[in-house]
């Protein structure tokens, strides 16, 4: 009977140490959780429990690089071993990916860039810098306003060189990189890359230096005839040279005579006039208007109380109102060229007055038939009324 009681008594302890182990064991793992501690190159970075992730993410990472697998030299190794982890040390997917991508590297056989003696970044093929400077050529163009006009040529002003290394994918920039590096550089005046733009650009010219280019023209009036029909006795096509977006010069490259039609008018001498306010906005042409109406004139765009000035030495055959023109001035300038002048607000000369070219003989108002302020104004040659434009450069 003491020997039974004796076992029990040992049973009970052995049972009760079984439960106590067990009890012990619960509570180390009761915070952790079976999942895969990453080491990249033997070096512990992280725990997880997403396995799946090891499986996809060298591919999932060339792909979205555009990288090729037999391009890479050599890369970082990644491994994981598996066991009991803390869950609260567990990363997510992002987290994981974020650590991968801070921790884990490959290198590719790459290039370093040179621009003159300078090294400006590391890209994976030429491509990239030759994709990059086309888009530079298209911002500097479209800077200057230059897509419809002519480009004798337009290249990187730099040295351009390349070296061919084996280099961390990390430290290679891809096309929108380098693009955004270069502008942004360029544009706070550390240039990496000067593109130098030389255009062609036409003008019609006169012996008074007056200007204009042959693309306004052009888009004024689809009758190339009338464009020499502008006051304007010569060609001239000028090349232009732009350093980004820097204006560097202009050289004259080519002159064309160009025969004026006034010359039976002005017995063989040129005509021109000035231009009659200091606006050059024209807010209604010459000729047939809305309705079949003509217009005789051209309206100018401007301010009552801007000035307005004779466009030609000459007296004043006329100044007067009338429910059409309101407040208007008509020179005579002689060889059968006369100006008018509507709506004025006020006029400074009187009939009969001689007044010099360039003078202010009045101020632009909104007088007579007028729906809203700006100067009216004529050419006559020989008493018909003519195009304004064929005399004045706008």
């Amino acid at each position: 009977m003491h020997n039974f009681k004796g076992k029990i008594n040992i049973g009970n302890i052995i049972f009760a140490i079984n439960i106590i182990f067990i009890i012990l064991i619960l509570y180390l793992i009761s915070g952790k959780t079976l999942g895969y501690v990453i080491l990249v190159n033997g070096n512990q970075i992280g725990v997880t429990k997403n396995k799946k992730i090891f499986n996809e993410y060298y591919e999932e990472k060339l792909h979205n690089n555009n990288i090729k697998s037999q391009e890479i030299v050599k890369m970082d190794s990644l491994d994981f071993k598996i066991g009991l982890v803390n869950k609260i040390e567990c990363l997510s997917v992002d987290e994981t990916i974020k650590i991968l991508d801070e921790n884990l590297d490959f290198y590719i056989k790459a290039y370093s860039l040179f621009l003159g003696d300078k090294k400006i970044a590391n890209i994976d093929n030429r491509d990239v810098f030759n994709n990059v400077k086309k888009r530079l050529f298209d911002y500097y163009i479209g800077k200057h306003n230059l897509n419809d006009i002519p480009i004798n040529w337009i290249k990187i002003k730099e040295k351009v060189e390349f070296s061919e290394e084996v280099l961390s994918f990390k430290d290679t920039m891809n096309e929108d990189q380098l693009y955004d590096f270069i502008l942004s550089n360029n544009e706070n005046n550390n240039i990496l890359a000067t593109v130098e733009i030389v255009a062609s650009k036409t003008f019609l010219e006169n012996i008074e230096g007056n200007k204009v280019q042959i693309m306004k023209l052009y888009n004024q009036s689809s009758n190339k005839e009338k464009i020499y029909q502008n006051g304007f006795d010569r060609e001239v096509v000028r090349e232009i040279t732009y350093n980004n977006d820097k204006y560097v010069g202009m050289k004259k490259v080519s002159t064309k005579m160009l025969r004026s039609p006034l010359n039976e008018v002005q017995n063989g001498e040129l005509f021109y006039l000035n231009n009659p306010s200091k606006g050059n906005v024209i807010t209604s042409p010459f000729g047939l208007r809305w309705g079949g109406e003509k217009h005789h004139g051209i309206d100018i765009a401007g301010d009552i109380g801007d000035p307005i000035f004779a466009a030609e030495s000459g007296f004043a055959n006329l100044v007067s109102y009338n429910n059409v023109y309101g407040n208007y001035m008509k020179l005579n300038h002689g060889k059968g060229v006369e100006t008018l002048y509507g709506h004025c607000d006020v006029m400074f000369i009187k009939e009969g007055e001689y007044v010099k070219k360039g003078q202010i003989i009045g101020e632009i108002g909104n007088t007579g038939r007028s729906t809203g302020p700006h100067l009216h104004f004529e050419v006559r040659v020989n008493g018909k009324a003519d195009n304004p434009l064929n005399y004045v450069a706008y």
